[in-house]
């Protein structure tokens, strides 16, 4: 199977080659076709007092879809169909979010988006990392029309802020996609990470500093089995939070 792993897709290419100062294509798209779970940046104001800097965004994500992808084998010589996690997203500036309304991009936050899906198991979480799969992305836009960039493509400065109420945002499309599913899994949880520069630093049991960040915790729930897994099964589990991890 030819994947990257994200965070050294980014430190191996992207950072060495000064992408982090590319503009990546952000347009005003119109609302994807299907149900959206919007999120608000809800920033209180305990947590702005104590880092003035702090941002957030406004996070729109679609279900968690599977998509069958015949990919290569590195262990072998054959290629077979995989099972494709994936989950659609936008990131979007709003007025509460915290970013200076700056028409240069130099001046904006830099959107380092990172996804990873963790599984409840009955020994302990099982954590799958958001893995940059071309050939997987390509029939991803294909199935839902869209054109979305993975998460090295869609590094680079957040878009302008969008106001309340507009039809049309500005937003980043990206797409997060998890190969090697536990086909037993019954409760996960997708944290999105890069949404947000919040970070919380906490005194650990042995007085060394533990750092944490504002992260976007969702949770699902999957009332299925291992045969004939469908994407109609996988079911939002409670209200997304923002938490610190």
């Amino acid at each position: 199977m030819q994947h990257v792993n994200r965070r050294q897709f980014l430190e191996n290419s992207l950072c060495a080659a000064g992408a982090l100062l590319a503009l990546p294509a952000v347009g005003s798209a119109a609302i994807l076709p299907g149900i959206e779970t919007v999120v608000a940046p809800l920033i209180t104001g305990e947590e702005k007092n104590a880092q003035p800097d702090l941002w957030a965004l406004e996070i729109r994500f679609k279900p968690v879809r599977m998509i069958q992808v015949e990919l290569n084998d590195p262990k072998a010589t054959k290629t077979g169909k995989v099972l494709v996690w994936y989950l659609g997203y936008r990131a979007v500036v709003r007025s509460t979010s915290g970013v200076p309304d700056s028409a240069s991009a130099e001046d904006r936050p830099i959107f380092v988006p990172e996804l990873t899906l963790v599984i409840d198991g009955k020994n302990g979480p099982q954590v799958y990392h958001d893995r940059v799969v071309p050939s997987v992305q390509a029939q991803v836009n294909k199935r839902d029309r869209h054109k979305y960039k993975n998460s090295v493509e869609i590094v680079g400065p957040v878009p302008k802020i969008t106001p309340d109420g507009s039809k049309a945002l500005a937003s980043l499309d990206g797409v997060a996609t998890w190969t090697g599913i536990d086909p037993d899994v019954v409760y996960f949880t997708v944290y999105f990470s890069g949404f947000s520069n919040g970070y919380r630093v906490t005194a650990g049991p042995d007085g060394e500093e533990i750092v944490t960040r504002r992260t976007l915790a969702q949770k699902f729930w999957r009332p299925g089995d291992r045969f004939e897994q469908n994407e109609e099964e996988i079911r939002l589990q409670d209200e997304p939070k923002w938490i610190y991890r």
